[in-house]
């Protein structure tokens, strides 16, 4: 049968192309300058054509003119000139070409033709490798693989260049290898299987190819221009979460350094209890919620961290122990291993202890850059589990940080542990040096004998004041951080929290400063007035019902004074000028009223904090109160003239004629079941109800597990749903009402109020739905 698929016999070439390319760099300097770096020799099939070319490309090199008398003088002076054919080869290749301008489409073409002639001689090669018994079959296909890298290597894309070491799929392909070796847990395995892919890709040691892959992981990120609305827009709302609040922040690397003896590992596991029993670690008002805990422990012995585990009390209870997992032996070459435990666990917080102790297998001396680069790992791998990393480390003998500077620079949090004395104590001490999240601070803890623990007193300048106590500044900075986490998400100016909470302006606003400095109260700008600030405790929430400020603009308002009943709230109301009027109240805090708005056809009104969208009828308020709201600040009255006619029976459905209640889905929080998150626009699996803080514990596809308010939560396809509606009458389950029955008067986009039976005045806070039962 006749092969009608041989392959030629002559090689593919194009000596036209080669003539008329050679004659545009003879005639035209600068043509070279454009080829030198993605045209090689090779390229050209007849040997005197490559001879040429290489003259002039050494003659570029040299940074020579290249013209017809150089490339002659080159040629010459190495007894070339005869081989090549002479001065009338090079005449001829200058008359055949017309003009330079389409020397980088004949480049090409050249290019093609060698790499086509490259696939032929490898054909043949693979045919005799594939009948080649003698060999393993895994050395032959390595071998191939080599052969065929070279031919892809030849692929000359715009831009990148010929003389690149490997072109982007073999870069991939590369580090993807890499990444794969990592994940052996075998130590001896892998070094020999890097030492053999450094040998593959012509590294000159495992030290080049670790290198190269730190220089790779450096380079993920892709840079990308943004406006500075632009940026605003998609990274303005992110606010800074926390593992433990104001001081260990989420997807961060945290390195505690300190002497010997100070007490480093015994800090790290008293920061681990915590976390995992939840509860307050530093202020009043800043518990830690209960999460999971990972603990790396190379440093000191079984016996030790089993001694500290008993005296820190990690088995108070089954579930504390249980969210705690220990690994004795890892180093930082074996991050494979350590991705591995953090997708099995999911630890928020991974402690490490120490960074020497895991280094031990490292190729770097601690005083070389190239020690950090461990850190640079880790922070990726806190943004892609979505934890935090901390490092014990240790300090030289001028009390610095050991090693290497590049250990600061990398890391995005550094703590100084030191010991101290004073005229009365002596007590430990946490100076943060560098924080991405917060401002500088130093505090003071002091060690406890029957725990083996850290105990926090406070800041060291409040610790010259007030000895064994908590300043006054603390205190109030502590009431001020309680009633935000109870208002979760809801922004207040510094005057009003002052005028809620009964305190001096300047004062809380002096105590809110602090709280931001030390990344317990978060703070920005006012919707209503950019120079105004506002704090705020957990995802901002924007509520809808704040006047806009074309209302509280209108001339036709007219702003009166009025008296400001105990516990009646804000009371900056404006009231319209004729008989449907309304009286709005606004989100700034003006000073207390001295009189009541008073009228010869009015009753004699309470101003009290209400639903903006609840319209009362003045008749009603003959019989009734105006129902109360905590959290949004308006009133609307409608009055009937003549008000001496019959009062009529109150209608249920008048609240609801403002306010569409059917829009409002509230969910009913249960733990494994996903609801829609309005903060993260997607789907969360709620696993951990707090009550007491009105936060859930989710998890957040893509990004771990984080805390969000009741109220970010709504329904979705798969989450289940109440059954309450205005006018049932419940139970209370949690807080302190719990077993008190109560009626519902509305339920609203921030929860279900509550009017209590035995109460006058409507409950002060609102509830959700699983919070409650129905009678």
């Amino acid at each position: 049968m006749i092969n009608t698929f041989a392959p030629p016999t002559i090689p593919q070439s194009n000596v036209d192309v080669e003539i008329a390319l050679l004659g545009a760099i003879l005639l035209d300097p600068q043509v070279i300058c454009n080829l030198a770096d993605t045209l090689p020799v090779e390229a050209f099939y007849v040997g005197s054509h490559k001879k040429i070319y290489q003259a002039a490309l050494n003659l570029y090199k040299q940074q020579q003119r290249v013209d017809l008398l150089t490339v002659t003088s080159w040629l010459l002076d190495r007894d070339l000139l005869k081989e090549v054919g002479g001065r009338n080869k090079l005449a001829m290749l200058i008359d055949s070409c017309v003009s330079s301008v389409n020397a980088d489409h004949y480049a090409e073409l050249l290019v093609e033709k060698h790499i086509r002639r490259q696939l032929a001689t490898l054909s043949t090669e693979l045919d005799q490798e594939s009948h080649d018994t003698e060999k393993p079959l895994a050395w032959i296909l390595e071998n191939i693989e080599q052969k065929i890298l070279k031919v892809t290597q030849l692929r000359n894309a715009k831009g990148s260049g010929y003389w690149q070491k490997i072109d982007e799929i073999a870069f991939e392909r590369l580090c993807k290898e890499l990444e794969d070796i990592e994940e052996i847990e075998n130590a001896a395995q892998r070094d020999w299987l890097m030492r053999k892919l450094a040998k593959k890709w012509k590294f000159s040691s495992k030290k080049e190819l670790l290198d190269f892959h730190a220089k790779w992981l450096d380079s993920q990120s892709k840079t990308q221009l943004y406006t500075a609305k632009e940026y605003f827009a998609k990274y303005g709302n992110r606010e800074q979460d926390w593992v433990v609040p104001g001081l260990v922040p989420t997807e961060s690397v945290v390195v505690a350094y300190g002497d010997g003896g100070v007490g480093k590992t015994r800090f790290a596991f008293t920061l681990a209890k915590y976390a995992c029993s939840g509860g307050r670690f530093t202020y009043d008002g800043a518990e830690i919620d209960p999460m999971k805990v990972l603990l790396i422990e190379t440093d000191q012995g079984a016996r030790n961290t089993s001694k500290l585990l008993e005296m820190q009390d990690f088995f108070e209870d089954e579930l504390t122990s249980s969210r705690l997992s220990i690994c004795e032996e890892w180093t930082v070459g074996e991050f494979g291993k350590l991705k591995q435990m953090l997708k099995q666990n999911q630890p928020q917080l991974v402690i490490i202890d120490s960074l020497m102790s895991v280094s031990t297998s490292s190729i770097y001396s601690e005083n070389d850059t190239e020690y950090a680069r461990p850190i640079v790992r880790l922070r990726h791998l806190a943004q892609e589990f979505n934890c935090t990393f901390l490092l014990i480390h240790h300090c030289n003998a001028n009390g610095d940080i050991r090693g290497t500077r590049a250990i600061k620079f990398s890391c995005d949090e550094l703590w100084k542990l030191t010991r101290q004395r004073n005229e009365i104590e002596e007590f430990n001490a946490l100076t943060i040096e560098k924080s991405r999240s917060r401002g500088p601070g130093a505090y003071k803890f002091m060690y406890d004998d029957d725990t083996w623990g850290w105990r926090f007193t406070g800041r060291l300048e409040d610790s010259a004041i007030s000895q064994g106590t908590d300043s006054q500044s603390t205190n109030i900075m502590s009431r001020c951080i309680k009633y935000l986490k109870q208002h979760r998400g809801i922004p207040f100016e510094a005057q009003e929290l002052a005028e809620e909470l009964n305190l001096n302006r300047e004062t809380v606003r002096r105590d809110l400063k602090r709280g931001v400095n030390e990344g317990l109260v978060r703070v920005s700008r006012s919707r209503r007035d950019k120079r105004a600030l506002v704090y705020y405790c957990g995802a901002r929430v924007e509520t809808s019902t704040s006047p806009q400020p074309d209302q509280r603009c209108d001339p036709s308002l007219i702003i009166s004074n009025t008296l400001q009943e105990v516990d009646s709230g804000r009371c900056d109301h404006v009231i319209h000028e004729n008989l449907e009027f309304s009286i709005v109240k606004t989100e700034k805090i003006v000073e207390k009223m001295d009189h009541m708005i008073t009228s010869t056809s009015n009753p004699v009104i309470s101003t009290k904090r209400c639903d903006p969208s609840e319209v009362i009828r003045s008749e009603q308020l003959i019989t009734s109160e105006p129902k109360i709201d905590h959290l949004t600040h308006s009133l609307t009255i409608e009055v009937n003239h003549p008000l001496t006619s019959e009062p009529e029976e109150p209608d249920k459905s008048v609240s609801n004629q403002t306010h569409d209640q059917s829009a409002i889905v509230l969910p009913l929080i249960q733990e494994k079941c996903r609801y829609w998150s309005q903060i993260h626009q997607q789907e969360v699996e709620a696993f951990n109800i707090n009550n007491q803080l009105l936060v859930v514990t989710c998890k957040i596809p893509g990004r771990g597990t984080q805390s969000l308010p009741f109220a970010d939560l709504r329904t979705c396809e798969h989450s289940p749903k109440h059954a309450f509606s205005a006018g049932d009458k419940v139970v209370i389950l949690e807080g302190k009402h719990k077993e008190t029955f109560a009626t519902i008067t509305i339920i609203r986009d921030d929860g279900i109020w509550l009017k209590s039976d035995d109460r006058k005045k409507p409950l002060a806070r609102a509830y959700f739905p699983h919070q409650l039962i129905k009678v």
